[in-house]
């Protein structure tokens, strides 16, 4: 019976380091997929953090694009009022030297009265 019970203890603890042995490798892919997971769900965190960064920067870059074009088009329309300006500017200075010869000539002919 003391064979017996020798045997019997170390069938049982052979068995127990068996489970033991296969618990260990399970625990370490255990641990290894929650820490896979862990990574996986911080990169889909910062995917959609990107995403959004990336919305925002696309919504701004919309938003200076209209501000240029508007800022273009008040250029061409102060261009334009720029130029008629000057043309209105010539205009009256042509206007002005021609009244100033008509003058000038009527002061001369009244001078040589």
């Amino acid at each position: 019976m003391h064979k017996f019970i020798i045997l019997f203890s170390i069938f049982i603890l052979g068995t127990s380091a068996s489970i033991f042995a296969e618990a260990e490798p399970i625990e370490i892919l255990q641990k290894n997929a929650s820490i896979t997971y862990e990574k996986m769900t911080q990169a889909k965190q910062n995917a959609e953090a990107s995403a959004k960064d990336l919305a925002f920067a696309e919504k701004k870059l919309a938003s200076a694009k209209n501000k240029l074009a508007e800022a273009e088009r008040e250029v061409e329309t102060a261009r334009r009022k720029s130029e008629q300006a000057k043309i209105s500017r010539e205009q009256a200075v042509n206007q002005w030297k021609q009244a100033s010869d008509a003058l000038a000539n009527e002061w001369g002919k009244s001078e040589v009265k």
